[in-house]
């Protein structure tokens, strides 16, 4: 079921860039790079988060995105390489398995499009997985969408 919240995220994460064809591969293996470090991280959640630059086009073919954790609040100092974002705004949301995580994409897209609203491309598109306990992961995806 997809809603829309209005919702703030704090996070320590760590920048990465790559073609936006190969995210499929890039954003996990950027995960599994934070995961190393992620206990040096203050104030976390232990929720792991990717933040990614919108696509603004067919010509647009490579992007910025952050993969990290979730924080509380922002610590006074920062692992080495990691930085602190924040993002607050109004989102399309839809909560499903990890692993089709790029459905629940599309059907965001499709819901937007069914109701009139528009992403915004100035604001990250976020995802949030939750850890399954007895069961498998769950991934949230965060569309920004215009006002």
């Amino acid at each position: 079921m997809c809603i829309v919240v209005s919702k703030g995220f704090k996070a320590v994460v760590i920048r990465n860039s790559g073609l936006f064809e190969e995210y499929a591969h890039l954003v996990p293996e950027a995960a599994q790079s934070f995961l190393r470090q992620g206990h040096l991280v203050q104030n976390s959640s232990s929720l792991e988060v990717a933040f990614y630059e919108p696509k603004r086009g067919e010509d647009h073919l490579e992007g910025t995105f952050f993969t990290g954790n979730l924080v509380y609040e922002k610590a006074q100092t920062l692992p080495n390489g990691m930085e602190y974002i924040e993002a607050e705004h109004t989102y399309a949301s839809i909560r499903g398995k990890t692993a089709e995580v790029g459905d629940l994409h599309k059907r965001l897209n499709s819901w937007l499009s069914e109701n009139d609203r528009q992403q915004s491309i100035d604001d990250y598109i976020i995802e949030v997985y939750y850890p399954g306990e007895n069961k498998e992961e769950e991934a949230e995806v965060f569309i920004p969408i215009k006002d």
